[in-house]
Formats: structure tokens, sequence, C-alpha cells
């Protein structure tokens, strides 16, 4: 389940009673889809899935416990190619009560990426679940790494082993957003490699007032409108967490809008804009300078360097 069909489920206002069931584990099935990592079984409906729908069918069907644990389920090869799998495997399901998720409320106002990281005991039962976020991520156990993956861009499930608990990090990121202010060919091209990669895009007018923007979003000015550009940045850059901000245009017109923003006693933001915009690939035409400019916000957002995988160390994957 994403960030946006949590977000929707929560304002639904469930009965408390109702139960989560959520992926803990995965052992063969070709890898599995981890997207379909969280259940919630209220009465009579269901919203979301573990690993597949059948899945989901089985763990009612079966029974859901009424007190937090964990459960292991093996699945055969027909039935997991029935249910669209590779293959066959096994499978850990961690079930607890809804009313046991903290507020997230004000994390999925803001599209704020953040994390429920639960603590299980010995004999592998939930026994509390934290939140954390990039900015704020609490002092309990696991925390500090759930903020690092936050971090990192890194959703989904992991699980980290220490010698008194065992600890369930879920993160849960907004799909991203890009806000394009200005028209032209470039903000076309922008908005072709958008849905190529599966990133919202946004054209913003002149007039028209921008999206709620997030940590896990990205800004992109081609206007070179100043009086119109730097009220819609000076309100951007103040009132919200968005992490990549590019700005389009010569030297000469960042320096001015640089300066029309510390006018606007936005001095302690300046750090935050990109400008000119896009990574130094020798971008000639519209299409490269698009790809510039997408490569560069993925860079900031997953926190990586932009530099060639030969010349870094470590995973080459975000």
């Amino acid at each position: 389940m994403n960030f946006e069909e949590l977000s929707l489920l929560i304002e639904q206002q469930l009965d408390p009673s109702s139960m989560v069931a959520r992926l803990f584990e995965l052992n063969g099935f070709g890898g599995g889809d981890r997207s379909n990592d969280l259940m919630v079984v209220a009465g009579r409906q269901r919203y979301g899935s573990v690993l597949s729908p059948s899945l989901g069918s089985r763990l009612i069907a079966e029974g859901m416990p009424e007190e937090p644990n964990t459960l292991s389920l093996d699945i055969g090869d027909r039935e997991a190619v029935a249910s669209g799998l590779a293959c066959g495997g096994s499978v850990r399901v961690m079930v607890h009560p809804w009313a046991w998720l903290p507020d997230i409320r004000p994390h999925v106002g803001a599209r704020r990426p953040f994390a429920l990281v639960t603590a299980l005991d010995a004999q592998s039962r939930p026994i509390g679940i934290q939140v954390a976020t990039i900015d704020l991520p609490g002092d309990g156990p696991g925390t500090q790494q759930a903020a690092e993956l936050l971090a990192r861009g890194r959703a989904g499930v992991s699980v980290l082993d220490s010698e008194q608990l065992t600890l369930h990090i879920h993160c849960f990121i907004p799909s991203s957003r890009l806000v394009v202010i200005g028209g032209g060919v470039l903000a076309k091209a922008l908005q072709i490699q958008g849905d190529l990669l599966g990133i919202e895009v946004t054209q913003l007018e002149q007039g028209e007032k921008p999206p709620l923007v997030g940590r896990s979003d990205g800004v992109v000015v081609l206007d070179h409108d100043h009086d119109h550009v730097t009220p819609v940045l000076h309100h951007i850059l103040q009132d919200t967490e968005v992490s990549y901000v590019g700005s389009l245009g010569s030297r000469g017109t960042q320096e001015e809008r640089r300066r029309r923003l510390l006018e606007c006693n936005c001095v302690e933001h300046l750090g935050r804009v990109y400008g000119p915009a896009g990574l130094d690939i020798g971008s000639r035409s519209t299409a490269e300078t698009s790809v510039a400019i997408i490569a560069e916000m993925i860079s900031v957002l997953r926190g990586r360097s932009a530099a060639s995988l030969r010349a870094v160390q470590g995973p080459i994957n975000g």
C-alpha cells in the first residue's frame, strides 16, 4: 500500500478494532511484489493486500489473530502462479490492531515521508510502534535507521535484528510531483520525462496557485518574469518542505532571482535553489536539458552525488 492509498484510508476513520496485516519477510516467489505490503481488515471490508489478493483472502479465511503476532504461510507453486507470482515460497506477516498506528495525519497532510518502526519481542510479537521522519527521527530503537532510509527515498519494508529486539521499518514515501512554473517546449519535454518516470508533472501558469508539495517533490522555474515568479518562489521556499527547486536561466538571471528573494527576506532558503538547473552533461537540445534537470532532481531526492557510478563505492541503486 503506497503513501497515497494509506492517506485515503486514514480519512475513512476506521473502527479502532480493525486489524492490520503487514508484510514481514519473503522467501521465494521470484522476489514477489513488495509494494503489496499492508492490508487492513475492518469488519467485512478489506483494504489493500499482502503479497497478493489471494493471500489476503487466505489470511482472512484461516482467521486473523485477535492479538498482535506474526504468522508464517507456505504457498505452493500452483497457488503462487495463479496469484501472478513467479513461483511458490513462504511469507511471514505481522498482525496488529489498527489503533496501534501512531497519528500520521500531520505527515500525510504535508506530503512528508514517514516510517513506522515496530519493535517485536523474542517471540516475534509486535510490542509497539513509533513514527519517524527525516527531520524528527525520534530516539527509539531503529528510528535513526528509518530516517536514513527515508532520506535515501527507500519506500517499503526493512527488518533489523538486534540482541533483544527485532525492528520492522516500514517506509511510506509520496509519489514524486514536479511543478513547472512557466511553459514552452521545455515544459513539454519535462512532462514527457515525468510520464516516463511516473512523476506527476503540473504546469503552473501565471496567476495559478501551486499545488501542495513536500519532501518528495520538485519545482522548476522556467518563467523569466521576475514580478510573477518571485512571490511564488518565496512561498514555496518559505512555506513548504519541497526538496528540489530548480531555476532555469543564465547566471545573470540567477543573480537577479537571488537579489529579489533577498529583498523578500528569504536569505535562509537561498541555498535550496539549484540554479542554473540541471546536471552538467553538456546539454544542447531541449530534450537533453529536460534529462539534466530531472536527473538532478532525482539525485537530490535520493541524497546521491550524481557522480559516475565508476567513481563511487557502495550500492549502485538507490
